[in-house]
């Protein structure tokens, strides 16, 4: 037994099952990105920033251990300033001690 659904708008029609507009699509990957970018507050970012940039400074794979914070610098400029700023200290302190 097959089952087509009957919503309104569908009337039944197995075409238009599953056909999305590209307006729909473009909707939903808007309120996807919103919701991404509210994962993480800059407040929350700047209490765990300074652990994301040490793992960084030693070559460890601080996006994959800390993936909302790595989601959070590619949308937000001003924390991604903060986090090249504390990068370009910490990596200029560990050349000069190991220089």
């Amino acid at each position: 037994m097959t089952h087509t659904n009957t919503t309104p708008g569908n009337q039944g029609n197995p075409e238009s099952q599953g056909s999305l507009t590209d307006e729909v699509v473009v909707k939903f990957l808007q309120v996807l990105e919103r919701a991404r970018a509210e994962d993480m507050s800059c407040d929350d970012l700047f209490a765990s920033l300074d652990e994301f940039v040490e793992r960084e400074v030693n070559k460890k794979d601080a996006a994959k251990l800390m993936p909302l914070i790595d989601e959070h610098l590619d949308l937000c400029s001003d924390c991604c300033d903060e986090y090249e700023a504390l990068l370009a200290v910490l990596e200029n302190t560990k050349n000069e001690a190991t220089g």
